[in-house]
């Protein structure tokens, strides 16, 4: 018996992940078969590259559920430029209003440097995210950064030394995205224990539910290993992930063009977004981001089952500053 033609095509990008895909067009209904070979084509490559999707907001919502329940941004500090499409993350350098954010806003420049550590999106949540879809709208021009790396988490778990698989087996990570924003930028949170604030677990390790394959799960979210010191988990936790992110398992996608999509899977890849401050305050760069929950096996990690909750935080990421400032005058 024939098997049913493909009608997509993988052009492999790197030597162990992520491809570009050619055969979608987005502008119209997109049929089963074609959802089920980006499935196959995301469980092997980890990263795919939707070059001129030229996607608007709807067809990039419809185009993510496919894939699963829709994750919802997190209003920390901000409402976002889409208050009425709560599944669009504004990743931009765009205030609420649309005008690029001045440099003046200091909170927000340091806040966002965390995003420039390598990360999966949301391991700071009870449950985590599965799949991202980010689309380029507006880009700065070409040579002034704005790109985005990713790296086969996958692989270099498989080319650890058989000492760390021993030692990762069963480890939980407590994950903080205070720690992530203070570790970017020590002026933020200064004094603050993560531990008083929202901190979620999940084991160093979980098998990739497309692949079967063992996933290093170890990004800047994780502030300490269970059974280890801060400080020990520190050394753990940089040697891991300067392991995982050698030139050979990273791949970094530049962004061509608006309209260029790349979606992603978190549970099978690192990301991180690459030094912004050649055209953070001076052009436009309008990203937009879908995330869908996993809603595998593993999804809730080593949180309790069912008991959701969005990520807390202080209001003031420079208490201390206000406080000494209070002290000296």
């Amino acid at each position: 018996m024939m098997s049913a033609q493909k009608s997509l095509k993988f052009k492999p990008l790197h030597a162990t992940f992520a491809a570009e895909v050619e055969g979608i067009d987005f502008s119209k209904p997109i049929p089963d078969s074609v959802i089920a070979e980006v499935q196959e084509g995301i469980d092997k490559y980890g990263v795919l590259i939707f070059r001129n999707a030229n996607m608007d907001n709807d067809t990039h919502v419809s185009f993510t559920r496919r894939f699963g329940e829709l994750d919802s941004m997190p209003f920390i500090r901000r409402r976002g430029r889409f208050p009425d499409q709560p599944h669009i993350f504004d990743v931009s350098n765009l205030d609420d209003s649309g005008e690029i954010v001045k440099n003046t806003d200091r909170v927000t420049s340091m806040l966002k440097k965390g995003n420039e550590l390598w990360h999966a999106d949301m391991q700071y949540h009870p449950r985590r995210d599965k799949y991202s879809l980010l689309r380029a709208v507006e880009i700065p021009p070409k040579g002034l950064g704005g790109d985005t790396e990713f790296a086969d988490s996958r692989t270099a778990y498989e080319d650890l030394s058989q000492e760390w698989k021993n030692k990762l087996k069963n480890l939980i990570c407590d994950c903080s995205l205070i720690h992530n924003r203070r570790l970017a930028a020590p002026d933020l949170y200064k004094d603050v224990d993560p531990y008083d604030w929202s901190i979620s677990h999940f084991k160093a390790v979980y098998p990739h539910e497309g692949s079967g394959r063992n996933n290093l799960y170890v990004t800047s979210y994780v502030y300490r290993f269970q059974g280890y010191s801060v400080e020990e988990s520190h050394k753990m936790r940089e040697e891991l992930i300067a392991h995982g992110s050698q030139p050979k398992y990273v791949y970094k996608v530049a962004w061509e063009q608006p309209g260029d999509a790349v979606m992603w899977d978190n549970t099978a890849v690192w990301h991180r977004a690459l030094d912004a401050s050649e055209y953070i305050f001076k052009y436009r760069r309008d990203m937009r981001r879908t995330n869908t929950y996993d809603n595998g096996p593993h999804a809730w990690g080593e949180n309790e089952v069912g008991k959701d909750w969005k990520v807390q935080l202080p209001k003031d990421p420079l208490a201390h500053e206000s406080q000494l400032n209070r002290l000296v005058g």
